[in-house]
C-alpha cells in the first residue's frame, strides 16, 4: 500500500464499546455493499448532491468506506466477538449470514486495537510515570498505526464511556498550563488531585500532538477546554464535539423551533430518560451524570431565547440494554393566556442511532482536513448537544449551516 491509495485511517477510543463495534459492522458491511446506508446523512440525496458533483465541476469529494483504516484504544480486555455477542444480548439483531461476510475484516482490525488509558487500571509501574510519558505511549501508538499502514492521516473518534466534569483551573486555560501540568504522575493525582486531568482530554492532547484531527461524540471535556481549542488552532487541525445527538435532544432540537414560529410561550419542558448499557451504566455516577446534563441544558435557552422551568432526569435500568426511552411533558401558554400540553415518547436504540452519526463526521472531518480547515468545526453542529464553535442548537438552521458549508 502506499500514500496514492488515500487510505484514511480512524483512531476509535473505547473500540470493543457497542458504538465502535456497532460503526465497524456499519463501515465495513458498507463498504462491500452488503447494507442500505440507512441513518447516514452524508447518503442522503441532497448532501450527496453538494459531495459528488460531475467531472468537469468543483468538487467536494466524500471518502468512500473501502477507504477506511480501523485501530483504537481500549481499557478492557475483550475481542468483537465477544463485543457483538454483547450486542445482541442487549437486543440489536445483526444477521449472522453478514457476520460471517465481515468477520475477517474484524479479525483484521483487532491486532490494532492497543491499551487504552485508564485511571482506575493503571499499573503502579504506569501510575509513577509522568502524565506526559503515558500520552506519549498513546500518540506512539496512533504514530504506529498510520505508519504500518501507510496512512494518508488518521482520525481520532472518542467513543469512549461518560466522564465526570474536569476541574477548571491553570491547566485547562492555556497550552503551557497543560503541558506543565503533565509533569504529574497518576499517583499523585489519585490522591489529591484527581479531577485535575481525565483521560478523554489526554486522549484529545495526544491526538493533536500525533498530528490528527479529534471528534468527541461523547459529553466529557475532550478537546473542548481553551488550552486544547488553543492547541487545535495553532498546529492547524479542526475537531468537532461535544455529545452526539442521538435522541430526546435532537426532538428537542427539531420541536422548540416549532414554539418559537408559533409565537408560543414554554412554561415548562421536563424531561425524563431511562437506558441501560455501558454508557447507562456510566451514568448512574452523579458526576457522570453532570456532564450528560450539562451537555443538554442548555440546548431549550439557546433556541428560544429564554429559560423556560426545565428539568432532565437520567436513570439507569439495566435490563433495558442498548435500547432508552425519553418521555418529555411540555406546558405552554397561547392565545389569552390559555395553558396547553404536548407530551411526546422517544424510544431507540442507542448504537443503532449513533454508529451512523459517527461514521458521517469520520467523513465530514476527513473533508475538512483535506480542504485545510481547523479549529472547531460549527458547521457540524447539526451532530451535537452542545457544539463547538457555535451556540446555534436549532435543528432547521443547523441543517442549513451543513449544506451552506458544503456548496
Amino acid at each position: 500500500m502506499t500514500m496514492t491509495d488515500n487510505k484514511t485511517g480512524v483512531w476509535l477510543i473505547g473500540a470493543y464499546g457497542s458504538v465502535a463495534t456497532t460503526a465497524l459492522i456499519g463501515a465495513r458491511s458498507l463498504a462491500k455493499g452488503l447494507i442500505k446506508p440507512t441513518g447516514l446523512i452524508t447518503e442522503l440525496p441532497e448532501i450527496t448532491r453538494l459531495l459528488r458533483r460531475p467531472a468537469g465541476t468543483p468538487r467536494n469529494d466524500i471518502l468512500e468506506f473501502d477507504n477506511l483504516v480501523f485501530g483504537g484504544h481500549e481499557i478492557r480486555k475483550s475481542s468483537f466477538k465477544d463485543s457483538i455477542k454483547q450486542l445482541q444480548q442487549t437486543g440489536i439483531h445483526i444477521p449472522s449470514e453478514l457476520l460471517v461476510k465481515i468477520k475477517p475484516d474484524l479479525k483484521q482490525i483487532e491486532p490494532d486495537i492497543r491499551q487504552g488509558l485508564s485511571f482506575t487500571a493503571e499499573s503502579p509501574r504506569a501510575q509513577r510515570l509522568p502524565l506526559a510519558e503515558m500520552v506519549n505511549r498513546l500518540v506512539d501508538d496512533i504514530t504506529g498505526f498510520k505508519k504500518k499502514h501507510s496512512l494518508e492521516r488518521v482520525i481520532v473518534v472518542n467513543l469512549a464511556s461518560t466522564e465526570p466534569p474536569m476541574a477548571e483551573g491553570a491547566h485547562t486555560k492555556t497550552l503551557k498550563g497543560f503541558e506543565t501540568a503533565l509533569s504529574h504522575t497518576f499517583a499523585s493525582l489519585s490522591a489529591s488531585r484527581l479531577g485535575l486531568f481525565q483521560p478523554s482530554v489526554l486522549y484529545a492532547y495526544a491526538a493533536f500532538k500525533a498530528g490528527c484531527p479529534y471528534i468527541n461524540f461523547t459529553p466529557s471535556a475532550g478537546a473542548s477546554i481553551p488550552a486544547l481549542l488553543q492547541m487545535a488552532r495553532k498546529l492547524k487541525l479542526p475537531h468537532c464535539g461535544t455529545d452526539g445527538k442521538t435522541g430526546e435532544t435532537l426532538v428537542k432540537s427539531a420541536l422548540a423551533p416549532m414554539f418559537n414560529y408559533r409565537n408560543l410561550n414554554v412554561l415548562s419542558w421536563q424531561g425524563y430518560n431511562i437506558l441501560g448499557n455501558l454508557d447507562g451504566k456510566a451514568l448512574a455516577d452523579p458526576a457522570a451524570c453532570k456532564s450528560k446534563i450539562d451537555s443538554k441544558s442548555n440546548v431549550l435557552s439557546n433556541i428560544l431565547g429564554y429559560q423556560p422551568h426545565s428539568f432532565v432526569g437520567i436513570d439507569y435500568v439495566p435490563s433495558l440494554g442498548d435500547w432508552k426511552t425519553a418521555w418529555d411533558f411540555i406546558h405552554f401558554e397561547g392565545f389569552l393566556g390559555t395553558k396547553m400540553a404536548m407530551q411526546f415518547v422517544w424510544q431507540g436504540c442507542d448504537s443503532i442511532l449513533a454508529a451512523p452519526l459517527a461514521l458521517d463526521l469520520i467523513r465530514l472531518v476527513d473533508l475538512a482536513h483535506r480542504q485545510g480547515e481547523s479549529g472547531e468545526l460549527a458547521h457540524l453542529a447539526l451532530f451535537f448537544k452542545k457544539p463547538l464553535g457555535t451556540k446555534e442548537n436549532n435543528l432547521h438552521k443547523q441543517w442549513e449551516l451543513l449544506k451552506s458549508k458544503l456548496i
